[in-house]
């Protein structure tokens, strides 16, 4: 078959190619069946006419033996005479051994051209006739085929002596009309099995392509509605059953794979657009939304508002009460700020304690502030997390779209600008854009790039300023001060610069620095033996998620050569929770090796008093605050008698930061602090002129006589790093 038929074969639907198969089997089996049987038909009728012409040709040889011995044609005749009534028999012809025909019957309906004999003419020669016979003896079965009659030749013997031959040539037509009956009512059985045949495969074909034609519009329908709960009826327990029930496992395992994929994608969608702690959108999607929102407001014509938020001394909290509980404050944060805004509006978690928020439709700025005011109340009650009340502020920065920028970069940077000087203004407030601020944020990051260079440059220097004791008026040590002197800006102090060296991550470095600088120049005062007074340092919280701070403050020591014990440490309270563990023990150490803890600021943290007593602590110094206010507000006061009568359960000594009037100074002498430190005495100076500090006479005389001037009130006291 070629294979253009193969390839149309191969083509057809299933049903044709089953009708086609049935079919074909059908009527090759019928054929084969047939043609056996006729052909065993025609055998059984071609050997009943031998069989005859076998029986007539021996009554015929019988008879006419004595004749072809006595050489008796008329007898011979006589013999074959009576076959002329016989309508089958053609010719028949008595032969002598030699070839001489001796008798001879021809009916009037044989023709005579069709017999061999009688081709040979009425006078043939002996070897023409026995060379006739030759040839009709070796076709005899080709003429009863071919020439519609059949031929016999059948020797005869007289004494078991060959005396001559009996030919006859016999009619087929009765075998001819037998045969064409027998194929005819093969044929006609043929037809009716084949039509019987047509519709008995029909629905033989139905029985299997329907259910396959069902089972692939099932498999459509999958495909078209993407529904793998469809499940499908198995029609048998035969093998298409099995590829049914076959088809609805698999469909059981794309079901189930398809809904792990959807919880899987979910959950990813989830990850890349939501922030996993607060479940409010994170980065990514707030840009995306605020994207569409700034589209549709500039076609609309309408003002936006961007908040930026950010949680004031968050970064205390894990440090002291653990992350555990900031997340779930972050967490609280998020539900209470979700709370303001309406339903087009959205908020968002940028990361870590930043969060950001857009409103729509804002009519103007004071709606925009009349939102943040909100969002800043909404930190006036404490947070109950677990056990724990914590009350935290937030700082809020404000842009309105298109005023304040059009892209959403330009809105968010301008908030974020915005956010850091409500927190340079104090915290817990907000404040709308200026481009102001723009200069501001531009004069910082030159700042941040020059504060890199500072170090290398040799622009930083240390002032100190005395502590003294309130019962001798001696100074018993000093405080180490950085203050930076900038090419182009001037002296800088503090609080210019210490907040971008700790976000910069510089305040370890500059820490070192003030550290190694500070105890080089107490070892030269002691070289220059005016006196041995202690020089105090304060170190970063920076410095306490290191796990080498012994080892560093050992390495300068012995770099310098100074005594242990001439060496003050002072830290915050936040450092000192940050690891406590690690902490305690590190204190435990240095007081071990003689040096001098003392605590900076107390007062302001969020560490618990009964920490104190676990901790190695020999000062702690009350923040400056307290006692700036303990003349006008009788909190601060009970807040400064209070640390006071604590520490000296705890044998520690106190010193009070920002003494600046003599009021404060008598306050104090009489609540029994043991040191101050502030204006009153002297500002930071530079190294060269601490030496008058150094003398045994009593610092505080001169302060405490009515005759001497104070210093002016509310003056800026200095920030230590």
């Amino acid at each position: 078959m070629s294979p253009l038929r193969l390839s149309f074969v191969r083509n057809l639907p299933l049903k044709r190619k089953l009708m086609l198969i049935i079919m074909l089997c059908c009527c090759a089996s019928l054929l084969a069946a047939s043609i056996f049987f006729l052909t065993r038909d025609a055998k059984g009728l071609y050997q009943v006419q031998r069989e005859d012409l076998v029986s007539l040709a021996e009554i015929i040889g019988a008879n006419s033996a004595s004749a072809l011995v006595f050489d008796d044609p008329e007898s011979a005749q006589r013999t074959i005479a009576p076959l002329a009534s016989k309508r089958s028999i053609l010719a028949v012809y008595v032969l002598t051994s030699e070839g001489q025909i001796m008798a001879r019957h021809v009916a009037p309906e044989a023709g005579n051209a069709e017999l061999p004999l009688e081709r040979l003419g009425s006078s043939p020669s002996p070897a023409a006739v026995l060379a006739a016979v030759e040839t009709i003896r070796k076709t005899a079965e080709k003429n009863s085929a071919v020439s519609g009659f059949d031929c016999l030749v059948q020797p005869v013997y007289f004494d078991y002596e060959r005396v001559g031959t009996v030919v006859i040539h016999a009619d087929t037509e009765l075998f001819r009309k037998n045969l064409r009956w027998t194929a005819t009512v093969t044929l006609l059985f043929m037809l009716v099995t084949v039509i019987a045949a047509y519709f008995f495969s029909a629905k033989l074909q139905q029985m299997i392509s329907r259910p396959l034609l069902d089972l692939l519009s099932s498999m459509k329908d999958v495909s078209a509605s993407k529904n793998y709960a469809i499940r499908v009826a198995k029609p048998s327990d035969d093998e298409i059953g099995l590829l049914y029930d076959g088809f609805n496992e698999m469909l059981s395992e794309i079901e189930e794979r398809n809904q792990i994929l959807r919880q899987r994608q979910a959950h990813l969608q989830q990850l890349a657009h939501y922030d996993p702690l607060t479940r409010l959108p994170n980065r990514t999607l707030f840009y995306d939304r605020l994207a569409q929102a700034l589209y549709q407001a500039e076609r609309s014509r309408q003002a936006l508002s961007v908040i930026f938020i950010d949680l004031d001394h968050f970064k205390d909290i894990n440090d002291t009460l653990g992350h555990r509980t900031g997340d779930l404050l972050l967490i609280e944060v998020a539900s209470r700020l979700s709370t303001v805004v309406r339903s087009c509006d959205t908020v968002a978690r940028l990361g870590g304690d930043e969060f950001t928020i857009f409103t729509q439709n804002v009519v103007n700025a004071e709606n925009a502030a009349i939102v943040a005011a909100k969002l800043n109340g909404l930190f006036a009650k404490p947070f109950h997390l677990g056990e724990s009340e914590i009350y935290v502020t937030a700082s809020i920065g404000v842009t309105l779209f298109p005023h304040d920028g059009k892209t959403v970069d330009e809105l968010l940077m301008n908030a974020d600008i915005a956010m850091y000087h409500a927190k340079a203004c104090g915290k817990n407030v907000y404040k709308m854009f200026d481009r102001k601020m723009n200069e501001h944020a531009t004069e910082r990051v030159t700042l941040l790039s020059d504060l890199r260079l500072a170090l290398e440059r040799d622009e930083f220097v240390l002032h100190y300023q005395p502590k003294v004791d309130l019962l001798t008026g001696n100074v018993t040590s000093v405080e180490a001060l950085v203050r930076w002197m900038h090419p182009r800006l001037g002296m800088l102090a503090p609080d210019k610069f210490i907040r971008l060296s700790e976000e910069s991550g510089f305040i370890v470095e500059l820490t070192d620095w003030v550290l190694r600088t500070a105890c080089s120049q107490a070892k030269k005062w002691q070289e220059q033996n005016l006196g041995s007074v202690r020089v105090a340092v304060n170190l970063s919280p920076y410095h306490f998620q290191r796990q080498d701070v012994k080892e560093a403050i050992l390495s300068v020591l012995e770099a310098t050569g100074l005594e242990p014990a001439l060496l003050e440490i002072e830290i915050t309270e936040s450092a000192l929770m940050q690891n406590d563990e690690y902490t305690c023990a590190l204190f435990r150490e240095l007081r071990e090796l003689g040096m001098t803890i003392s605590v900076d600021d107390f007062g302001t943290g969020y560490s618990s008093l009964s920490y104190l007593h676990r901790f190695p602590i020999n000062t702690l110094k009350i923040d400056r605050t307290f006692i700036l206010n303990m003349m006008k507000s009788t909190e601060d006061q009970a807040i400064v008698t209070a640390i006071i009568a604590m520490a000296k359960s705890l044998n520690m000594q106190i010193v009070a930061e920002g003494v600046e009037t003599v009021d404060q100074l008598e306050k104090l002498k009489d609540q029994g602090c043991h040191e101050i430190q502030g204006f009153l005495v002297s500002r930071p100076v530079a190294a060269d002129a601490v030496t008058e500090f150094f003398t045994p006479e009593n610092h505080l005389h001169q302060h405490t006589d009515p005759a001497q001037p104070e210093p002016p009130q509310g003056a800026s006291p200095a920030t230590r790093p």
